[in-house]
């Protein structure tokens, strides 16, 4: 895919199931792992497109928000979580599914203005999630629990 890098913040035994199907496809990916908060947001500025494989739940997608703060659009699996935080600000796709992975990634590839409507998506999604009303709602969460 010339032009896009891919990144892919995961656990490293999900980022290893999905390489070989990545590589199949021809796809390049770059790992990022778990990085600290100014790297990771460093990191973003320089790639295309942030890839969300999680399988189970994301219990908010925090990483794939801070992309979408930081401009970048983000491919997920639609998981609890992530469907709700990203909805239609993302591009869901089935990654246990190859032919929906590769047409997705194609579109994202090939469909003009895709990618700048889903930074100017993602950026109006990711200010609906301030990480201080966030904070104060655990804070009043722990209160209710106590």
């Amino acid at each position: 895919m010339p032009g896009v890098e891919l990144s892919i913040a995961a656990p490293r035994a999900q980022f290893h199931a999905l390489a070989p199907l990545l590589q199949r496809a021809g796809v390049r990916a770059h790992y990022l792992g778990w990085l600290r908060r100014p790297q990771l947001w460093k990191t973003f500025a320089g790639h295309d497109v942030l890839v969300m494989p999680s399988t189970t739940l994301e219990a908010m997608g925090l990483v794939a928000l801070e992309a979408q703060a930081c401009g970048l659009p983000v491919l997920y699996q639609p998981v609890p979580g992530l469907s709700e935080a990203l909805a239609a600000t993302g591009v869901a796709t089935d990654f246990t599914n190859s032919a929906a992975l590769a047409r997705d990634l194609d579109r994202l590839r090939t469909s003009p203005g895709l990618l700048s409507a889903l930074r100017q998506a993602g950026y109006a999604n990711a200010t609906r999630y301030p990480l201080s009303a966030t904070a104060q709602a655990l804070v009043d969460l722990g209160h209710q629990l106590s």
